[in-house]
């Protein structure tokens, strides 16, 4: 007899929708027959009707409140949106203090996860000019999933390549040695520093130039997005793969946004092993909604206009895109509303955990993505990336029983007051979707029903296999 049977659900795979039931013990899928054979089950569920998802692996993940006590995000309430939203492998990137520099701060880390994390988590190094090699070769052994590089912003200052290609080599050519994943936040850093500078100065000069001029000020949106165009992307993506094709190191390239990145990683496939990602927001929206937003518009890189994400949902329809991440990045409200002011007092950035899923779902509705696409894109691929696969990111016998029920039948509505980050907002506020997340099983349990979290933290930290 197993301890869990799930009958009559229609089972989505990248290939499609299967009619399976489910077979589970000891945290695991262990068959998965034509759905109307016989199962023993101690706990059987009915699922007729309705679809099942494996538990969606989000690579691109911040908790900026993980080990200090403070009023962002930490693993609790960030790990408890992923559980809602049906996100059940997080993974964390290391710019969020203290840093993830060393051995000593990826152990302390860890201990927290295994202590306060509802889902199950891996952990991203971060890596830059002061790195040492025994510091990535340590890392390497206590299992980061991937070793962060920041081109132009993010992390610290101390630890931005900037133009220094020495570094860049250097620090590529030590994780392939240890046979990790380097995962590339491109841009251009002096393009940036200048394209700031020449913006600050016009917005210094511009009372002046309204009265004198009658110019009107363009939406504060746009004002940050000219600091980072395209172009600044571009330069960070070749500069990565050129790189990385030299000394063979397998890149993971953040946060896609433009098809002239889409177009470029694609002439780099055959000379480099890389993979590459884009934000659900960046699929969601294009600049005009963005300056609807206001400063709750504002993420790195800008939101973009609507050809570039027309270009982006088909490179993820395509697979020229590999996967879709969250780069959940909970700004509270109050910091967010000083944007209103002066756009550069509010951090970029959007809370997304718990939307992932919804956001896609969205995407469904509107026929731009199937559940297939959904499927591929939030778990199969960011599992095979990083070397979850097959133990995440999929339904098959031997696979960790993680998995999402979704009921067709019944709409959902996304609200503020249902966000369970610190943030409490969602730029999806108002959205209604036609499918609800019914159900979410972490390795075979029950941790989330009708969006009512069941149980306490029991979150894994994983490793690539």
């Amino acid at each position: 007899m197993f301890e869990l049977v799930i009958q009559g659900g229609a089972v989505v795979t990248p290939d499609g929708v299967e009619q399976r039931d489910l077979a589970i013990a000891d945290g695991v899928i262990q068959e998965m027959p034509v759905a109307g054979e016989p199962l023993a089950g101690r706990t059987v569920i009915d699922a007729g009707g309705k679809y099942i998802l494996p538990g969606l692996v989000d690579a691109h993940v911040h908790i900026p409140g993980y080990m200090l006590s403070t009023r962002l995000d930490d693993f609790h309430s960030a790990s408890i949106a992923a559980a809602v939203g049906g996100v059940t492998t997080v993974m964390l990137m290391p710019t969020d203090d203290p840093r993830t520099i060393t051995p000593a701060y990826f152990e302390r880390k860890q201990r927290i996860g295994e202590r306060d994390s509802f889902v199950d988590f891996a952990i991203q190094a971060l890596i830059g000019p002061g790195t040492e090699r025994c510091d990535i070769e340590a890392m390497a052994g206590q299992g980061a999933i991937s070793f962060e590089l920041f081109l132009a912003y993010g992390g610290n200052p101390g630890f931005i390549i900037g133009h220094d290609d020495y570094e860049l080599h250097r620090l590529m050519q030590i994780v392939a040695e240890v046979g990790g994943i380097v995962g590339v936040t491109p841009h251009s850093a002096s393009l940036i520093a200048r394209l700031t500078q020449v913006q600050k100065q016009i917005e210094a000069t511009r009372h002046y130039r309204e009265i004198l001029e009658k110019e009107m000020a363009p939406p504060k949106v746009q004002m940050f997005a000219t600091t980072r165009p395209t172009l600044s992307e571009a330069l960070g993506i070749v500069r990565a793969c050129t790189v990385a094709a030299e000394t063979q190191t397998r890149i993971h390239l953040r946060a896609l946004s433009s098809q002239r990145s889409i177009d470029i990683v694609e002439r780099f496939r055959d000379l480099a092993p890389l993979s590459s990602e884009v934000m659900s927001h960046h699929l969601l929206f294009c600049e005009e909604e963005a300056h609807e937003l206001g400063p709750y518009g504002i993420i790195v890189p800008p939101i973009r206009s609507k050809p570039e994400r027309d270009a982006l949902r088909q490179a993820v329809r395509t697979g020229g895109i590999d996967m879709v991440v969250s780069d959940h990045s909970p700004v509270l409200r109050e910091d967010k509303e000083l944007g209103w002011a002066s756009i550069w007092q509010t951090p970029p950035g959007m809370p997304g955990l718990q939307t992932l899923l919804p956001s896609m779902l969205a995407l469904v509705d509107d026929g731009h993505l199937s559940l297939s696409d959904v499927v591929r894109a939030c778990a199969e691929q960011p599992a095979r990336a990083f070397g979850l696969y097959p133990r995440k990111g999929c339904l098959l016998p031997g696979s960790d029983a993680d998995l999402v029920i979704l009921d067709p039948s019944r709409p959902m509505l996304i609200d503020d007051s249902a966000q369970r980050s610190k943030a409490q907002y969602t730029t999806l506020k108002g959205r209604l979707l036609t499918s609800r997340i019914e159900k979410v099983f972490l390795r075979g349990r029950l941790i989330v029903d009708e969006e009512i979290v069941l149980s306490g933290p029991s979150g894994k930290f994983v490793r690539a296999a």
